[in-house]
């Protein structure tokens, strides 16, 4: 799976409030870019393998887009409210101790000031199971890597 836009994640757009922060997403489209690469050669160097790549950036970049397509209300604050960036305790944890909830979830694109919801998660594993994208699953999405 690739990396989906971190800069545009509320952690990192705390520090400004005019956008996703693109130095960081052209960093995660080369990453991206990479992993592609390599499930190409991947056929030439294991041909009886086959992987699929899926494309959390652009399915997560549409949703943040287009927040209300999907049933989102809130595509740049987080669910829950998170500690300041130098705060972190490097836990992977950013919500604030005894800090704010939001009551709805699924309104919300981002849980804490990195992660998805489980609404944006069941979306990505719903594209990548079905998907006929290119763009959102390569070579093939998951129901027809179950095929072979």
């Amino acid at each position: 799976m690739s990396i989906y836009p971190l800069g545009c994640s509320p952690m990192l757009n705390a520090m400004r409030k005019d956008g996703c922060i693109e130095v960081m997403n052209q960093a995660a489209i080369l990453f991206n870019d990479g992993l592609k690469s390599i499930i190409d050669a991947a056929k030439f160097d294991m041909p009886t393998s086959s992987l699929v790549l899926v494309n959390s950036y652009n399915i997560v970049t549409d949703i943040i887009q287009n927040p209300s397509y999907k049933g989102f209300k809130d595509a740049n604050n987080p669910c829950c409210e998170v500690v300041p960036l130098t705060q972190l305790a490097g836990n992977g944890v950013s919500c604030k101790k005894g800090g704010r909830i939001c009551t709805d979830r699924s309104a919300h694109v981002f849980f804490d000031g990195l992660h998805p919801t489980e609404k944006v998660n069941v979306e990505i594993a719903t594209k990548a199971f079905s998907s006929d994208l290119k763009t959102e699953v390569y070579p093939i999405n998951v129901n027809q890597l179950a095929q072979l």
